[in-house]
Parts: C-alpha cells; structure tokens; sequence
C-alpha cells in the first residue's frame, strides 16, 4: 500500500518500464524522466529543457499514446494474473491524484480507476 504521491508515482513509473520491458521497448532517457514530470512533487527536481528534450524526439500526443497503452496493456496483464490488481491500482491512484503530476493524464485515459460515488451506484 502507497503511502504519498511519490510512492504512488513510482509504483505506475514501474508499472510503465515493467510492460515496456516485457514487450521490448526501449524508453529513452527524456520518455524515463518525463513519466516523474509533476509541478507539485517535492522529490521531482524540474527540469525546463525535459519538454524540450522529449518534444525533440517525438510529439506530446505520440507520447502520451505510447504511454497510455503500456499502462492498458499492464493494466490488463495485472488483472489477468491477480483480480485483486485493480484495488492496489486504485488505492496508488487515490494518492496520486493527491497532486499534480503528469502520469495522471494517462493513468485517466488507459483505465478508468476512479470510485464512484454513492449516489452513482443508482444511477
């Protein structure tokens, strides 16, 4: 169980290199460090020329594709091996929404880890 953002963060960064290294992606060093990208991350030191960096090897939204399927496929493959999975994804999720971090755009895009609400549950 994640206890702070910076936790949280590192365990989807994880959840992003493991898939990608299972299916033989090379990240480069700006993709690595752009999934830790926060504006209100403490252990995050910013770099301005990382958007730079990465803009100059690809665009935002082929990143964010890119990303965002690692993160669906894991998802999936978490799921597949432990239904319980999507509890640990959730809970590292409630953190992180916490702050303002970048991961965040993709986590909402690949799975959809939000609780309802009560009253959505009678909807």
């Amino acid at each position: 169980m994640v206890q702070t953002q910076s936790e949280a963060k590192r365990y989807f960064v994880d959840k992003v290199l493991r898939q990608a290294r299972s299916e033989g992606v090379t990240l480069s060093d700006a993709e690595r460090r752009m999934l830790s990208w926060s504006e209100s991350d403490p252990d995050f030191n910013v770099d301005p020329e990382l958007a730079d960096q990465l803009s100059a090897e690809m665009s935002d939204q082929q990143y964010e594709s890119n990303v965002i399927g690692l993160l669906e496929r894991r998802f999936a493959a978490d799921a597949a091996e432990d239904p319980g999975s999507r509890e640990a994804w959730q809970q590292a999720y409630a953190v992180l929404a916490q702050g303002d971090h970048y991961i965040l755009i993709m986590i909402d895009q690949a799975v959809n880890l939000k609780r309802k609400q009560w009253w959505e549950f009678w909807k």
